[in-house]
């Protein structure tokens, strides 16, 4: 099945940002006057017009948002690409790059920010909350991080992840991974909880993958997701 153009159509990106120690940083931002921000992690394929959608989606529930360019300017066209691109991703810089769109979330008035992402992107949300003290909370989606080089220990904020029943990525974003995920957290003595969506697999949030995607599961998942938000920050005040 030929995935939609819009997995391989750059986005277009609109805002810049400061990263310790980088180039400016640049992404896609979807402003409004919401008191609390979400970073918005894309999926291997890269910052793509399929994460501007989901980015806008996000906003319209309440959130100031900005989805940043990890790959920096490249979008695969393909799965192989799109591996390739994974596979030699500078982790620390995308760390750093999530960072400074959490700073620049919080210059625009944000009080409190987390990070949502899906697949590579919800691998990178648990490793930037590792990383960084900007970052209040994280919800990956159907990914998890190596959690040996990004350690619960040093997480500040809570997580709440979301998996599918059927995901067959072993390793990385199955459900055996999402208890992982907790385990670690409990070990760590850290609030790290699952969600597993029954009936769905890897990629079910993705509208433009009609062969994973699941619309009523999407909807409720980030409706979930966007109330927890919501419910952290207004404790963290």
């Amino acid at each position: 099945m030929q995935a939609n153009p819009a997995l391989h159509t750059p986005a277009k990106k609109n805002c810049t940002f400061e990263v310790a120690g980088r180039p400016d940083g640049e992404g896609y931002l979807s402003q409004n006057n919401a008191m609390f921000g979400i970073i918005v992690i894309q999926e291997w394929w890269g910052l793509n017009e399929s994460m501007v959608k989901t980015t806008d989606r996000i906003a319209k529930m309440g959130f100031q948002c900005i989805s940043p360019d990890i790959y920096r300017g490249k979008v695969a066209q393909n799965r192989e690409e799109a591996g390739h691109l994974l596979g030699g991703l500078d982790w620390e810089g995308a760390v750093k790059d999530i960072e400074g769109a959490a700073k620049h979330l919080r210059e625009m008035g944000c009080k409190k920010v987390g990070v949502t992402g899906f697949c590579m992107g919800g691998a990178l949300a648990i490793a930037a909350l590792s990383f960084s003290d900007q970052i209040n909370a994280a919800a990956p989606f159907y990914g998890v991080c190596d959690l040996n080089t990004f350690k619960l220990d040093n997480i500040k904020g809570p997580i709440y992840g979301q998996f599918g029943e059927k995901d067959e990525m072993k390793g990385f974003s199955s459900p055996d991974d999402a208890q992982r995920l907790v385990d670690a957290g409990q070990k760590a003595g850290k609030n790290v909880k699952v969600k597993i969506w029954p009936g769905v697999g890897h990629a079910f949030m993705n509208q433009d993958r009609p062969e994973a995607y699941n619309a009523e599961v999407a909807q409720q998942a980030l409706q979930e997701v966007a109330t927890w938000f919501k419910q952290v920050f207004s404790q963290q005040l």
